[in-house]
């Protein structure tokens, strides 16, 4: 049944807090500004597709702006930490809100940090509570078709608690890993692997950014 489907994993795409790069740490500096862009590929069971987001900057005290993907346009929002409360859902193609805000990074980020994040999850015909534990694994090179940058190999587990529109329960688990790197001073998550014990697969990259 499609609803058992509907994991509640934040969009790994979208620019989070910024940072920059000092030796075997990433250090916070700025938020994103209006005009920045970035190109991923979204690949979801297989299937692949392009995925831009722009920024429109601060509004309201939060950092937003469009995430287009499969001719749809989605909001995508940052709160003042740089936490995420808006975005794609790369599960399942939804929008989705997030209440708190997902921390999928906590700068400083360096080897062997540890931090859990614990948010409810809004998409458009289900709703789920996630704890997610994460960890800094190491900080390396890694290469990706925007190009080869220093970043933050973060790996998670999650647990998923939930019900679809319709009231039908439904719990699973989820993992993956984030790589967070410094892109222009700001940084920017450029690949996400993901799966859930639904069976659901995603993988996305960074094709290009402008800052």
């Amino acid at each position: 049944m499609q609803l058992r489907y509907l994991s509640s994993m934040l969009c790994a795409v979208c620019m989070l807090c910024a940072g920059a790069a000092s030796g075997q740490k990433l250090e916070r500096t700025t938020m994103p500004q209006a005009g920045d862009k970035q190109s991923f590929k979204w690949v979801l069971n297989n299937k692949a597709q392009p995925m831009d987001i722009e920024w429109a900057g601060e509004s309201g005290g939060s950092v937003r702006g469009t995430q287009k993907v499969g001719g749809k346009d989605l909001a995508v929002e940052l709160d003042t930490a740089g936490d995420l409360t808006r975005a794609l859902c790369i599960s399942n193609g939804q929008q989705c809100g997030f209440a708190p805000g997902i921390k999928v990074a906590d700068f400083p980020l360096e080897k062997g940090k540890k931090w859990t994040t614990s948010f409810a999850v809004t998409g458009e015909t289900f709703t789920a509570q996630v704890t997610q534990e994460r960890k800094v694994d190491k900080i390396e090179k890694i290469k990706v078709p925007a190009g080869e940058f220093e970043a933050a190999k973060i790996s998670f587990s999650g647990r998923i608690r939930g019900a679809d529109s319709k009231g039908t329960a439904f719990t699973g688990r989820e993992d993956g890993i984030d790589w967070v790197a410094v892109v222009n001073g700001k940084s920017v998550l450029v690949k996400t692997e993901y799966r859930n014990s639904f069976g659901e697969k995603a993988n996305v990259e960074m094709m290009s950014s402008s800052q």
